[in-house]
Order: structure tokens, then C-alpha cells, then sequence
């Protein structure tokens, strides 16, 4: 499957979600797929490499915002940002998380995206602990009007251990197939 389809998918459901018109901002791109087409894509890039897109909601370098939030020492070099949050339906989405969970997780303990709140009521629904780092205020977007309505759906910046989110996505996943059998 070609990368296109995944960033054809982020800008399709962004398109739909919200009105937006945005741009894949992610070099490095996860995704759930079959028959060649994306159901579910993620962009990612890590805190140690390069400046993330959601340090700009915030009022100093993320692992400062962290180690205050979660009450633990976090180095910049654990930390990896997700974006670019697209998917076809929620168990595409789930299952893509687990995944990247599990593949990032290796070399990263805390996650970070900007979530919307229904975003962060599935992410609560699956047991997974977020913790709000700011709200993502539109004035600090490079081009607010492309994101169509995407702030009026309440974005904030988020963080959760990447352990703890595996355990809870494996449950969940668990349940799921226990039940479809």
C-alpha cells in the first residue's frame, strides 16, 4: 500500500469531520490497511529529533509540561508526538493505536497529541489515563480557517504513559475478540 493513501485519508476524514483542509504533517506514517486502502493512519515524529507541531499550544518545551503533569522526570528523547488522526471506523482506529502502542512504545515512554473531546472520550472509554497539558488555542495555528471547525470541537494537549495505554488497548482488544467469538 502507497503512503498516498494514508495522507489521501487524513485530508478525506478531515475534510468530512471538520471542513478542513489540511496538509499531512508528518514524515513518518503508521497505518491499518486492506485490500491496498488505509482505514486507519497516524503521523508521528519524536521530541528528540525535532520540534513538535503541538509545542506551539503550549508555554514551554514539552518535556518541561511533562515532567510537571506527570509528576516524573521526562527527557525530551522519550517523548513522541501522534497527529494526523484519521480513520474509517473506531476499530480500525483502536487496532492502530494498539499498534502503534506497541511499535513506538520501544523507544518512547510518554505519548502526546492534541485531541478533540470525542477523541478523548473514546481514549476514556478504552481506560486509557490522559492528562491535559493546554488547550490547543486556533491564534497559534499557521493558517486557522484551513482547520475549518476543528476548534470548535474543543482540542487539548494530551499525554498519556505509552505502558499504560498498551495494557489498557490489549483489554480492551481482548474483550473485543472474546465477544466476536
Amino acid at each position: 500500500m502507497s503512503e498516498t493513501s494514508s495522507i489521501d485519508l487524513v485530508r478525506r476524514r478531515y475534510l468530512e469531520a471538520h471542513g478542513a483542509s489540511v496538509q499531512a504533517g508528518y514524515a513518518a506514517i503508521l497505518h491499518v490497511s486492506h485490500q491496498n486502502t488505509a482505514h486507519a493512519a497516524l503521523g508521528y515524529r519524536r521530541a528528540g529529533e525535532e520540534t513538535l507541531y503541538l509545542e506551539r499550544y503550549l508555554d514551554r518545551p514539552v518535556e518541561q509540561c511533562l515532567t510537571d503533569a506527570l509528576g516524573l522526570y521526562i527527557e525530551r528523547a522519550a517523548v513522541i508526538e501522534i497527529g494526523n488522526l484519521a480513520a474509517d471506523d473506531a476499530f480500525a482506529m483502536v487496532t492502530l493505536w494498539g499498534m502503534a502502542a506497541n511499535d513506538l512504545g520501544a523507544d518512547c515512554e510518554v505519548a502526546v497529541a492534541t485531541l478533540t473531546a470525542p477523541l478523548r472520550h473514546m481514549f476514556e472509554r478504552l481506560g486509557v489515563t490522559l492528562h491535559v497539558l493546554a488547550k490547543a488555542d486556533p491564534e497559534c495555528a499557521d493558517d486557522p480557517a484551513a482547520w475549518g471547525n476543528y476548534y470548535a470541537n474543543d482540542p487539548m494537549v494530551c499525554a498519556g504513559l505509552i505502558t499504560q495505554g498498551q495494557r489498557a488497548i490489549s483489554t480492551f482488544l481482548a474483550r473485543r475478540r472474546r465477544i466476536a467469538a
